[in-house]
């Protein structure tokens, strides 16, 4: 990609290349003259070369690479939100200090999305006390010393999560790709006995932005791995002021088919958007196999109910672009089936924002 390239490149004629000032950039969740934002998903961890050998995530220090066809290609299908799913710049590990390297990718990540127009929100996945594989409970395809979700049990590792994000949106925030900062990935203290612990940390995460310069908003998802169904107690606890996250993955029998049979998509099983009465609210991961049944009739659908909701909405997920890992990986990398990407560019094509350089 040209360093001269021009942010909003592969914009569609049109559209209003305007940029959103750090201390607006809250209007584009807002519902009622939304969604603003439209995209996909990109999901990085660290790369460990005794687990993933010299290739398969790619030299690290993060993988698999996003490769800049993979942003190039998103930008051109229209999108303009690439929402990164990865490490937090703390380490997993006492003394919970900035990461220098994986701060330097954040900061080159910014840099790549508004080259191309892209807005882009940072999703923290791991960090004190949370390492990349709690996500894989109880999966047997890695160390098993490589676990960690100490966080849950220990004060310390979440005073240095909260910590975490603050430090986060006052590094980033106020860069012009920075859409928000998603305080934890999929937060799941509830199904591992500890439901106290995630509304104690929201509240405690707002008090710590109020009265801050932070730019972008703060960004929020419920319990048990961002379901809709504990939204209320999430916003309940922290207040109106943080954007609710949510991950729709209605009906589960679909998007999550148990073994190589494939249910039929029934419309009729699919959840509702989420209420007004949320507030600030936007739908950060949705998708299906890209082998499932009726995918462009599963995507459609939940467009259309994003939309009329005024949802910002991001699916799950785009290429990464590397060879090796989306060969073996690649099974929901819906911009690879053609009919798939067809729905998306026209979901797209309703864009009229996109960050540019102040």
């Amino acid at each position: 990609m040209a360093a001269g390239l021009s942010a909003g490149a592969f914009a569609p004629s049109g559209l209003r290349l305007t940029s959103r000032p750090a201390s607006s950039r809250e209007s584009l969740w807002r519902r009622e003259d939304g969604p603003h934002l439209r995209g996909a998903v990109f999901v990085q961890r660290q790369v460990y070369p005794e687990l993933d050998g010299p290739s398969f995530l790619g030299p690290g220090p993060l993988g698999s690479p996003v490769t800049d066809a993979a942003l190039d290609s998103l930008a051109e299908a229209g999108a303009n939100l690439a929402s990164w799913s990865g490490p937090g710049p703390f380490s997993e590990t006492a003394p919970f200090e900035v990461d220098p390297v994986i701060e330097d990718h954040i900061a080159t990540w910014l840099d790549r999305c508004l080259t191309r127009g892209l807005f882009t929100t940072l999703c923290l996945r791991s960090g004190p006390g949370r390492s990349a594989f709690a996500f894989h409970p109880e999966e047997s395809w890695y160390p098993a010393r490589l676990y960690d979700d100490s966080l849950w049990r220990d004060e310390d590792k979440q005073a240095a999560w909260i910590r975490m994000v603050v430090w986060t949106l006052e590094r980033f925030g106020a860069h012009p790709a920075c859409a928000g900062v998603l305080a934890m990935e999929e937060p799941n203290g509830m199904d591992l006995g500890r439901p106290e612990v995630w509304p104690r940390m929201a509240r405690e995460i707002v008090g710590a932005c109020e009265g801050r310069s932070l730019g972008a908003p703060l960004l929020l998802s419920p319990d048990r791995w961002a379901r809709l169904e504990e939204a209320d107690a999430l916003r309940e606890a922290a207040g109106p002021a943080p954007v609710l996250i949510t991950h729709d993955y209605s009906p589960w029998r679909y998007t999550h088919p148990n073994g190589a049979a494939h249910a039929r998509f029934d419309r009729k099983s699919a959840s509702q958007a989420p209420a007004r009465r949320l507030g600030a609210v936007g739908v950060l991961e949705f998708g299906a196999p890209a082998s499932a049944p009726d995918l462009t009739d599963y995507l459609q659908h939940r467009i259309d109910a994003y939309e009329a909701a005024g949802l910002n909405w991001a699916v799950f997920r785009w290429t990464s672009g590397w060879t090796e890992y989306e060969q073996a990986e690649g099974g929901r990398a819906l911009s690879e089936v053609p009919g798939a990407l067809a729905v998306l560019r026209t979901g797209f094509a309703a864009n009229t924002v996109r960050p540019t350089r102040s």
